[in-house]
């Protein structure tokens, strides 16, 4: 790679890093700043804009003026979703490198990015590389009722997958197999999974594999957070699980069935006795964190969270149903 002008004397090689956005605010200034700060030579920033009815553009244009790396905003006219943002910024991406890194997420350290792009430099049969992301106790701390509730099970629950928090891919081996399918995947941006797809695609023809990098998946920092916008979440996931499951269930066993455990357990609520007692359980057993909080325990709210884990056991089974059956088989 000497001589390429993206590489550097050291070896190192410049990337672009690719943030799909919307509506965004809240954690938009800690992800750009967490970027700013690293160690690692970054060619430009390309935010993909889907749409935001809120600041996150002006934020962007303020933070690029003093940002010694190029920020550049692609505005899309319709909300596409991320599958079709990532599609846009990587076609748009000057580098042999790409770093995906959604709107939610921050950098603990100025280290990250080098860790997360160095096999690529060492191992040209790899395509991808992924991080451990995390959603820290103390960002736990601070969100209001319902956002507690709703990532109670996240909390210090560290996941190493490749899921678009910050990743970075081989622009060619990206390109080579078709990338993100927005015909299943984004649209309204109510449903996800463009992650594993490309995932399993890559592995036939590239290498993937895990770093030491790490990341904090933010999710939504701001009080008003509501119930309405957790079951919009809900949706989204469930129906990701559906995707999932009807595209290709066997390229992770383990996945599959625990997106099975609520569709299965929705079916047992119809059994008079062991059914009825086994959703019972599992209100009070789901969100146990709920439970050892003094800022939830004290919320009269509590009470309401054993109803509505049964709620979300049927809510979250219709939608991963709905996910299943609406998959449309256009691309091989």
């Amino acid at each position: 790679m000497m001589g390429n002008k993206h590489t550097y004397p050291n070896g190192s090689v410049s990337v672009t890093v690719v943030i799909p956005m919307r509506n965004s605010q809240t954690t938009l200034l800690d992800c750009l700043q967490s970027i700013a700060v690293q160690r690692y030579p970054i060619k430009e920033i390309l935010v993909v804009d889907n749409v935001s009815v809120d600041s996150s553009r002006e934020i962007v244009r303020a933070f690029a003026k003093k940002c010694t790396i190029p920020i550049t905003i692609l505005r899309q006219t319709e909300d596409k979703g991320v599958a079709a943002s990532y599609n846009r910024g990587i076609k748009d991406a000057k580098t042999p490198f790409v770093v995906l890194m959604t709107s939610d997420v921050s950098l603990p350290t100025s280290f990250e990015l080098g860790r997360l792009v160095k096999p690529l430099l060492d191992d040209l049969k790899i395509g991808a590389t992924y991080s451990t992301s995390v959603l820290p106790q103390f960002v736990w701390d601070k969100y209001n009722f319902w956002e507690k509730y709703f990532a109670a099970r996240m909390v210090e629950n560290y996941s190493s997958l490749m899921v678009l928090k910050f990743d970075c891919v081989r622009r060619d081996a990206f390109l080579s197999v078709g990338g993100f399918d927005e015909d299943n995947f984004g649209g309204d941006n109510s449903i996800g999974g463009e992650d594993a797809d490309l995932t399993n695609r890559l592995r036939h023809h590239w290498r993937i594999v895990r770093t030491d990098a790490r990341c904090y998946h933010l999710h939504y920092k701001a009080e008003d957070y509501s119930l309405l916008q957790m079951m919009q979440s809900k949706k989204m996931y469930a129906r990701s699980m559906g995707r999932f499951l009807r595209k290709d269930p066997l390229q992770d066993i383990k996945a599959s069935i625990i997106f099975l455990v609520k569709p299965i357990l929705a079916a047992t609520g119809f059994i008079p006795g062991i059914g009825w007692i086994l959703l019972l359980l599992f209100a009070f057993v789901y969100t146990p964190k709920m439970y050892v909080s003094s800022a939830t325990l004290g919320d009269s709210r509590i009470v309401l969270i054993p109803i509505l884990n049964i709620f979300f056991v049927y809510y979250e089974s219709w939608w991963i149903a709905e996910g299943f059956f609406s998959y449309k088989s256009k691309r091989k």
